[in-house]
């Protein structure tokens, strides 16, 4: 079980997700232990954690044509020996066509299959659900066709105190071959253990991290997986 930190980036800041509605994304607060300067915070993060992957949301790029390209691939360049697994809304940049980033392909931005083989052929795919899947129901069905993980994204859940959907995560049907991902509403290491239980390879975590749970050995031993 990976526990990756989930960052989202907004007009250069890191922000914290209300269940998918992005325009009350604002920037984190001293109290969570972590600055809002991406630099800093992933530079914290690490000397905590130690993690090998970190997810990255482009906040702007999901919701407009603005974007944080640039500081995401001047993050990568100074991060060198951590992954980065990176939405930017199905968006082509050469700027992120680096060693250590993996780009994903959201459900919710694939609206057309069109040429998706050979575009995206390289991408992880995310299957994004909010209350319903969120773009075409056939994206589920070229999962064979890409990279091995998929993550299940519950918009809906990101940022509550509910937990994840369980409900949903069962209902998605999975194969042996592939690695999968939870994202959204993982609040606790009862949340991370059930999971693994159920044969996820790991989980996108994001407020789980923040400093009250900093002395938690469960997470610091597997952020580094």
């Amino acid at each position: 079980m990976n526990i990756i930190p989930a960052i989202d980036i907004k007009d250069g800041k890191v922000v914290k997700a209300k269940q998918g509605d992005r325009d009350r994304y604002h920037p984190i607060s001293k109290d969570s232990g972590f600055s809002s300067d991406p630099f800093k915070f992933i530079k914290e993060m690490t000397k905590i954690y130690r993690p090998s992957i970190f997810y990255i949301a482009d906040i702007n790029s999901l919701i407009s044509e603005n974007h944080n390209i640039d500081l995401i691939k001047d993050i990568a360049s100074v991060n060198k020996n951590i992954h980065f697994w990176v939405d930017i809304g199905g968006k082509i940049d050469q700027r992120l066509a680096k060693r250590n980033i993996e780009p994903i392909l959201c459900s919710e931005n694939c609206l057309s299959i069109k040429n998706i083989n050979y575009i995206y052929k390289n991408y992880i795919h995310s299957y994004d659900y909010k209350n319903k899947l969120l773009g075409l129901d056939s994206f589920k069905n070229f999962d064979s066709l890409y990279k091995n993980k998929i993550i299940f994204m519950n918009i809906a859940d990101v940022g509550n105190d509910k937990g994840p959907d369980y409900k949903y995560i069962r209902s998605m049907s999975k194969k042996s071959s592939i690695q999968y991902y939870v994202g959204g509403g993982i609040k606790s290491t009862f949340d991370i253990n059930k999971l693994e239980a159920m044969g996820f390879s790991g989980v996108l975590v994001s407020s789980l991290l923040f400093k009250n749970y900093k002395n938690s050995f469960l997470i610091k031993k597997r952020a580094g997986k």
